[in-house]
């Protein structure tokens, strides 16, 4: 189990969590669906990367703020057995499940929600509110999605389960569900910033205490690979074109500035810095020192 990653923010008590891995294989066309499997593979093995398959990381925020714990996604949970470790992960730093006061969800997939039911539907974390854009929520529930502009399109299997399970999960969770304007702030110290293309109603998250920000990307970047090559996307992006201009403009703006981002997928704990590099960028991990 993976010893929690503490630092502060401010008056902003903030730990990461590991909720274990996804592994998506093989590597092309999970990423790159559109380019030669050549050039993915030159580009992976360039970052000391398997070819075979991608793994990635579930990074999980949680933040303490006076009375409230708040976590960033949820994790993957028991949807597959290489997930579902934050509960364990959160008992084992003397904070239980009853605890958790708000979930703020960065966007309805299931390696994001699926750590919010048990097996049997009910709820890991039942005292907690659950934020959602409501952008992304009606994506999922008002009928099934286009995937017109997605690789996602041609891949039957996939669909099925996307717009049945990702269904499932939010009518289950609808008690607690607390429906969002995009641009909300929440809790306030979470400040939601609309990053359309993965789906809908994909959402960053800033956290801020004062003048001191960290952005939480969520699934801007799936691997390292695409900050050197931001438009070959991922076969998940719902609108490939909108997520890959969204993605090179939030790189953009990240490497002009100094500040700490976290990832939910690069390798554990998903933090670093964006940078410059040449016509492309690259991530300069960080460990903080602690609290």
């Amino acid at each position: 189990m993976q010893t929690p990653c503490s630092f502060r923010l401010g008056h902003l008590e903030l730990m990461i969590f590991s909720d274990g891995y996804q592994m998506l294989a093989p590597a092309h066309p999970m990423i790159g669906p559109y380019e030669q499997p050549d050039y993915i593979q030159q580009a992976l093995r360039a970052q000391e990367l398997p070819t075979h398959a991608l793994r990635l990381d579930l990074n999980i925020l949680l933040i303490r703020h006076s009375d409230q714990l708040i976590l960033i996604d949820a994790g993957l949970g028991q949807e597959d057995a290489t997930g579902g470790l934050l509960p364990a992960s959160l008992s084992a730093a003397g904070i239980p499940a009853t605890a958790i006061t708000d979930v703020v969800l960065t966007h309805a997939h299931t390696d994001h929600t699926g750590g919010l039911l048990h097996p049997d539907g009910s709820p890991v974390f039942p005292n907690a509110r659950i934020h959602l854009s409501d952008a992304e929520y009606n994506h999922w529930m008002q009928g099934p999605p286009d995937f017109s502009a997605s690789p996602l399109d041609a891949a039957t299997g996939l669909k099925k389960a996307l717009t049945t399970r990702i269904p499932e999960i939010l009518s289950a969770i609808r008690p607690q569900l607390r429906l969002a304007d995009p641009q909300a702030t929440l809790c306030d110290c979470i400040r939601l910033i609309p990053a359309p293309g993965h789906t809908t109603g994909h959402s960053m998250v800033e956290i801020f205490s004062g003048e001191e920000t960290l952005l939480h990307s969520a699934d801007l970047l799936h691997t390292a690979v695409l900050l050197q090559h931001p438009e070959w996307g991922m076969f998940y992006d719902m609108d490939f074109g909108q997520a890959a201009l969204t993605r090179k403009k939030v790189l953009q703006e990240e490497a002009k500035k100094t500040r700490m981002t976290m990832t939910y997928h690069l390798p554990w704990p998903g933090l670093g810095r964006i940078k410059q590099r040449n016509a492309g960028f690259e991530w300069e991990p960080v460990i903080p020192s602690g609290k």
